[in-house]
This record gives C-alpha cells, sequence and structure tokens, in this order.
C-alpha cells in the first residue's frame, strides 16, 4: 500500500464534503494522480467511501495486469476505453503500452471531472458512449473496457453487416458498445472486454451474430467469483475480440495469481490447451454456454469413469406413457399419486421426494417424473438426486436469469443409475445403516435420560449406578474396543497440526490424566487457530469482500480486549464465530433472489478453493463455534484453579474434552477426507500446466508423503497450502502456522502463532517437546499481523 498516498485520504476525513462532491478539486490541490501501481491503494480507498453505492467499477490489480499482457502483443498506437469510469484501466494499458493516444469516453459527470484530475494524460471526451464512438478514427489498436453489467439500451444500434445489409441490434448496452467499438478495429487490432454471463446465454445477444457482423471471439477467460466486489457479486468474463470471424474459442479460467494468468495466455498465444479445463480448452465458438458447462461435463466424464457406467438422461428411465408433468399454481391443483413416482423441486436445493406428503415448496415449484420400474426404483432415483453429486447436477441445468428447472432440461437431467441387482444391495445397505444409526441414536438418548435423572434427583444416584453399570456391560469388550480403533483412525485423517497433537494425547501412559487432558485443551486451541486460519485465508483472498469484515472484527476483538498481536484461545474463538456467520451468510439462500444465491455460493466457493463447498459448509457450522465456545470456557474455569487437580478431577476432565472430540467428529465429519494440507517442494510449468512436487501433510507422521500434483496453480514453496484432490485449485494460507524441521532436529514439528514480541514473532508447538517454543523475526507474519490488525 502506498502509506502517503493513504495519509492524503485520510485528510478527507476532516472535510465537509462526502461521496464524489469536491473530491475533483481536493485532488487537483494535493497534486494527486494516478499511478497502476497504487491500484490497491486506490481500490480500498473506493470501496471504503463509496461500497455499492458509487456506481464505478474498480479493476484489480491482477485483472488490470492481464488486459496489458494482452494489449501489449498489439504493439498499439491508439487505445481507447467507450467505458471508462475514473480512467484507472486506461491509464494502466498506457503506462505499458505507451502509444501515441489514448481516449476515454465517459457519461458520468463526475467520473468526468474527476478522471480529468487523476488521468490527464488520456484524451477525455464527455458524452454518451454509442454516440461518441462515432467520432473515432476509423483504426484503432486496441479497445479495452469493463462494460456496463445488465444495463439497459434505450435505443438499437443501427450496424452494417459484413454483406452490406443495414440493420438494428437491440441488445444490452454494455453488448451494443462493444459492436460499435469493435467495428472501429484495424486489422490486426484487438478488442478486450468484460461481460457478463448473458453475452453468451441470451438468445438476443449479439453474440450470436458476430459472423454477421465480420467479428470473431477468440477468446473467453472466466474471472474469479467477486471480482468486482462489493460493486457486484456477478460473474463475468473477459473475452478477446478481433475484427475478422472465428470458429474456434479458447476458454480458461483467470485468478488472482499473476503466474498462472501468463501460463493461460501462453497457452492461448500458443494454441495449446493446458493439462487442466482452467488452464485452457478450444471450444467450438458457437456452442459455449458457459464455463461452468464445460467444468461440468468434464466432472460427467470424470464420474462415469468413477462409476463405471454411463450416465442417462432422467427421460430414459421415464415412464413414456406418464411423461413429466409440471405443478400448476392454485389450491386446487393436486398432483395424481402415481407408483414409482418423484417429485423434483425446480428452484431452489430442496430435496427430491417420493411422496406429496413430503413437499416442502408449493406443488407449482415441483414436477411429478414416474420412473420406468424396470429400469429403477424411485427411492433409488430420490437418494441419488439428493447426493450432493446429484444437487449439483441439478443446478448445472437450470436457466434463466431466476434459474430454475423446465421440462427440457429435466429430460437432459444425468442420472447415474447401476443395474438393478446394484440398486436393491445399495438400497439395502443404505437401510442397515439407518438401522443402526437409529440404534446408536437410542443409545445416546438412554444416557442422556441417566444424566438428566441423576441432576434432577440425587436420591436417584442408586437406580442410575445400577442402570449405568448395565448399559456397560452391554457396550463391554468388542464395541467399545472399536470405537477406540475408530476414533484413532479418525486422528490420521487429520492435518499434521492437528493430527500431532492427538498423537501426544495418545502416547501419554493411560492413568495420567492430568497431561492427557492438557493435550486436549491444547488440541482444541489449535484447532481453533487452525479454523480461524483457514477462515481469514479464504477472506483475505478477496480484499474487497474482507475489508468491511476486517474492520467489524476489530471492533467487535476491542470490545472483549483481544487482538491479533496477542492471541488467545479467545481470539480464536471469536473469529471463528465471526467469520462462520459470514461463510453462512454466503451459503445460505434465505431472502435472496436465486441469481444472487448463486453468485454467493460461486463467490464462496473460489474463495475457498474448493468447488464442492464442503470446507466452507463443515468449518462454518454453528455446532463447531459452539465446541470452541465451550472448550474455551473450560480453559478459563480450570486455568483459574488454584490447587492441585487430583486423578479423579483429571480422569473426568480428560473425558468432558474426548466427550468434545467426538462431537467434532460429527461435525466436521468427512471434511479431510478429500481436502488436504499440503506443501509445496517445486514446481515446473510442463505442457501448459504447472507440475507441483508437494508433501502432503496429513496424519501424526511427521514423515510426509511426496507427490506429484498437475494444478492449475503455480504454489509458493514458502506458504502451506489446502487443497481438494484432484480439482487443480489450491487455498493459500496466512503464515500464522509454521510446518518443517526443527532447529534442534530433522524431525517435521508444527507452530501455531501466539503473538508478536520485540525480538519478533512468538509461534507454540503443542507436540514438540524438544522445542516448543519458538521466537524469530518473521517478516510476512508481522506483515500479515499488521494487515488483519488494521483498519
Amino acid at each position: 500500500m502506498n502509506i502517503q498516498l493513504w495519509q492524503k485520504f485520510d485528510q478527507l476525513r476532516k472535510l465537509p464534503f462526502s461521496g464524489h462532491e469536491g473530491l475533483a478539486d481536493f485532488f487537483r490541490k494535493e497534486g494527486i494522480r494516478f499511478a497502476s501501481k497504487d491500484l490497491p491503494t486506490w481500490g480500498q480507498f473506493l470501496s471504503a467511501r463509496f461500497g455499492r453505492s458509487g456506481g464505478e467499477v474498480h479493476v484489480p490489480e491482477w485483472l488490470a495486469g492481464v488486459f496489458c499482457a494482452l494489449a501489449k502483443e498489439a504493439s498499439p498506437k491508439t487505445i481507447c476505453d467507450p467505458w471508462a469510469g475514473l480512467g484507472f484501466l486506461i491509464e494502466a494499458l498506457r503506462e505499458a503500452c505507451q502509444p501515441e493516444q489514448a481516449v476515454a469516453f465517459t457519461q458520468n459527470q463526475a467520473a468526468h471531472e474527476l478522471g480529468k484530475v487523476l488521468v490527464p494524460d488520456v484524451n477525455w471526451h464527455f458524452g454518451e458512449p454509442l454516440n461518441l464512438i462515432g467520432s473515432l478514427p476509423q483504426s484503432l489498436d486496441v479497445i479495452a473496457s469493463i462494460l456496463p453489467m445488465n444495463a439497459r439500451a434505450h435505443h438499437p444500434l443501427k450496424v452494417t453487416l459484413a454483406s452490406g445489409e443495414a440493420v438494428e441490434l437491440t441488445d444490452d448496452l454494455g453488448n451494443l458498445v462493444m459492436v460499435a467499438a469493435s467495428q472501429r478495429l484495424s486489422s490486426s487490432g484487438v478488442g478486450l472486454f468484460v461481460v457478463t454471463p448473458s453475452f453468451f446465454l441470451k438468445q438476443q445477444s449479439v453474440f450470436h451474430r458476430f459472423s454477421e457482423l465480420g467479428l470473431g471471439m477468440e477468446a473467453a477467460l472466466a474471472l474469479p467469483s467477486g471480482t468486482f466486489a462489493p460493486y457486484t457479486n456477478i460473474p463475468a468474463y473477459l473475452v478477446v475480440v478481433r475484427r475478422k470471424p472465428s470458429t474456434r474459442m479458447f476458454v480458461a479460467q483467470l485468478s488472482a495469481d499473476m503466474n498462472t494468468n501468463l501460463q493461460v495466455i501462453a497457452n492461448f498465444r500458443q494454441g495449446t490447451e493446458g493439462g487442466s479445463l482452467e488452464l485452457g480448452r478450444f471450444v467450438a465458438a458457437d456452442t459455449f454456454r458457459s464455463f461452468e458447462y464445460l467444468r461440468a461435463s468434464e466432472a460427467m466424464t470424470a464420474a462415469e469413469k468413477r462409476f463405471g457406467i454411463q450416465a442417462s438422461n432422467l427421460a430414459e428411465l421415464g415412464d413414456v406413457k406418464s411423461g413429466i408433468k409440471l405443478g400448476r399454481p392454485g389450491d386446487e391443483f393436486a398432483f395424481q399419486p402415481l407408483e414409482n413416482a418423484i417429485y423434483i423441486p425446480m428452484i431452489g436445493s430442496s430435496d427430491v421426494v417420493e411422496s406429496t406428503d413430503e413437499l416442502t415448496l408449493k406443488p407449482q415449484n415441483y414436477a411429478q417424473v414416474v420412473i420406468d420400474p424396470s429400469r429403477s426404483n424411485a427411492r433409488f432415483v430420490a437418494r441419488f438426486l439428493n447426493s450432493e453429486f446429484g444437487k449439483d447436477l441439478r443446478e448445472q441445468i437450470k436457466t434463466g436469469f431466476i434459474p430454475k428447472l423446465n421440462k427440457q432440461t429435466l429430460r437432459e437431467l444425468r442420472v447415474f443409475v447401476p443395474d438393478l441387482q446394484t440398486q436393491r444391495k445399495m438400497l439395502e445397505i443404505e437401510t442397515r445403516i439407518t438401522a443402526e444409526h437409529n440404534t446408536v441414536m437410542a443409545l445416546q438418548n438412554e444416557i442422556a435420560e441417566l444424566r438428566r435423572e441423576l441432576w434432577a434427583n440425587p436420591k436417584s444416584a442408586p437406580q442410575v449406578q445400577e442402570r449405568i453399570d448395565a448399559l456397560a456391560r452391554r457396550l463391554a469388550g468388542g464395541i467399545k474396543q472399536h470405537a477406540s480403533e475408530s476414533l484413532d483412525q479418525w486422528f490420521e485423517t487429520l492435518p499434521f497440526p492437528l493430527a500431532s497433537i492427538l498423537r501426544a494425547w495418545q502416547a501419554t501412559p493411560t492413568q495420567d490424566f492430568k497431561t492427557k487432558y492438557e493435550h486436549l485443551l491444547h488440541f482444541f486451541e489449535g484447532t481453533a487457530e487452525f479454523v480461524s486460519i483457514i477462515l481469514l485465508s479464504a477472506f483475505n483472498s478477496n480484499e474487497a469482500v474482507f475489508a468491511p469484515h476486517r474492520q467489524k472484527l476489530k471492533e467487535t476483538m476491542q470490545k472483549q480486549n483481544l487482538s491479533f498481536n496477542r492471541a488467545t484461545f479467545g481470539t480464536w474463538k471469536l473469529v471463528v464465530e465471526y467469520l462462520g456467520k459470514q461463510t453462512r451468510a454466503l451459503l445460505s439462500e434465505n431472502g435472496k433472489k436465486p441469481e444472487d444465491a448463486k453468485n454467493d455460493r460461486a463467490l464462496c466457493a473460489d474463495m475457498f478453493a474448493d468447488p464442492s463447498l464442503s470446507l466452507p459448509d463443515a468449518l462454518s457450522r454453528k455446532e463447531l463455534a459452539a465446541i470452541f465456545s465451550t472448550t474455551n470456557k473450560m480453559r478459563n474455569d480450570w486455568g483459574g484453579h488454584g490447587g492441585v487437580v487430583g486423578q479423579e478431577d483429571a480422569g473426568l476432565r480428560n473425558q468432558q474434552l474426548l466427550a468434545e472430540v467426538q462431537k467434532l467428529r460429527e461435525v466436521t465429519a468427512d471434511t479431510w477426507a478429500e481436502t488436504q494440507m499440503i506443501h509445496a517442494l517445486h514446481c515446473r510449468p510442463r505442457r501448459g500446466v504447472f507440475e507441483n512436487e508437494v508433501a502432503v501433510l496429513m496424519g501424526s507422521n511427521n514423515e510426509f508423503l511426496k507427490e506429484t500434483r498437475a494444478m492449475a496453480t503455480w504454489l509458493d514453496v514458502e506458504r502451506l497450502y489446502l487443497s481438494k484432490k484432484e480439482s487443480g485449485k489450491a487455498l493459500k494460507l496466512l503464515p500464522l502456522i509454521q510446518v518443517g524441521p526443527s532447529p534442534q532436529s530433522a524431525k517435521n514439528a508444527c507452530y501455531f502463532f501466539s503473538r508478536l514480541e520485540r525480538d519478533g514473532a512468538r509461534f507454540v508447538s503443542y507436540h514438540f517437546t524438544d522445542r516448543p517454543e519458538l521466537t524469530e523475526q518473521f517478516a510476512d507474519v508481522t506483515e500479515t499481523v499488521r494487515l488483519l490488525s488494521e483498519v
């Protein structure tokens, strides 16, 4: 951040005006000019001052870098931004490409005044862009713009097709500006525009007339969700347009990592497909629907290999005579009960059900589909469509501004249905699982009843003792041993920082209850910090999203006398509570328009580098925050105990904490079965993909397994990551946790950040007794704590 520039911004607090008022005069008097190196500082300023209400889309630094890398290839003499805002994008291009002339258009009076002050080397024009474009020179080398998103045009655009025919085009304003400007491109010129997904999906979109207009779409590069937050969370693409028709198009996924983006650009220029979808695929331009659709197609191919069968369309499983019946509004409507039928919600993500008695929405929001009994059982199809994979398949085929299913998309819905014998076997196993689960629930209820009775009536203690002895005899032997072995196996599925603490608990002598319960207290404090680091890392990956929450988080900490500088269990508990709530808000569909809910979930998936959303879902659960609150209270209560802890009290504490471990296991479920903690050893670009050799930091063994992963990201060898298997993505963790060889030995050890001191950052290890504390001058740690703490 440019501290001097920010200090000048801070002077605005003392002035009597707000918004855009007086800004141009203030910047002129202070001699403030925009420079592309200050993009992050300007981004924070605009976000803080205007939020979503300012009407100006800020270009992130990494996106400006992509624009510049693509524009340089044209060696432009003339560049233009027909929707320039404050001029930050065209100034970044001007600095990078050094053209002879740079032209900017805006129809916003305040932006025009500010732009002339902040970006004076650009030739500014005020007025409606569609009218101003006519005054442009016939040949422009680069036209680049973040176009208005889903804005209505007040009148059609009159153009001449390549055939010579004069026509009028009707579409969103941004798409019409793109066409009008692109027709001014030189023969070797390039247009770089940000568009929304509707550009490819709407039937009346000018995209479907590009060949008639003599234009070609060479590339569509998907932007990460939340690129333009807080202004909007609408998904977007950076498209590359030339003044010549093109039948194939390069499609890839951009990210905030410039190494990845440069590899994408290299693949595009060289005509090479990347090793992963994110790094590039060539598709037929006229068949492209969305990047998500391509990802779903590749996921379907992978699923077919995994299942060992080909997916069937729902229409192939349905009873031809009964067909698909859609619900209708009105109290008089009711579905006719039919055998082997399922009811699929057309909107939202409610469960598919097998009876009208189970409907949770109005009947008008369901479709009745009768399954051919010779192909499948309705219960099996419903169970599949309610699985995480099945829900993803349903979501992918929804269409419209408010995403929903219709008869056609339902017919095309893909379902994996094995032979009838396998289906019956799977349903039988499902029934057994439910029965065993009910048995365990009955035992839990019985134990809870005994506890309530004991504390409600002390005189019942002898009877409760008899009943608990009888229950213990029923559970003795194999069941207890199995439970212990199962818990041990779960320990080894956890990331190394957590598993290593539990391994220390396991290695403690059975009767040393004091040491054992202290290990478990360390485990919960370490887990709270670990979860906090993940949540902070995810939100920190999108500065525009995190900025307002950083402010509120600091205010909440100050009220409770907490800080990151001297972090405690309470600090991490608060972080989990606050950011867990914000994560649940992103995942929730309640009170949102379907399109907004979809965009928020996509943003969350990008922030956590987890397309399945299983990681943010698990780490944001209220039950997890409740576990940390309970164990933190235990720690505080027991920490204030002045006397020696007796054997009986220590044993009780160990059992109480072990119960919380079981709750934690239930809450996190199989979160760590697919998500792994990794550390990059080295990376090399090869055949359009990044081959990262990584150490997998899972389980308690400090000799980490090594493997090579083809990913869409160049991993930093000095940082730790969380990565979903086979996803090709990774979440970079903040450097508040350190894993590596101890200075005193070659053994790998884990250290958790504790606090900043005069001689550096202090870390503690909860499992490595050779050196339980580590204090060094970690510059990246100090900077991270500063960034988390500043407003």
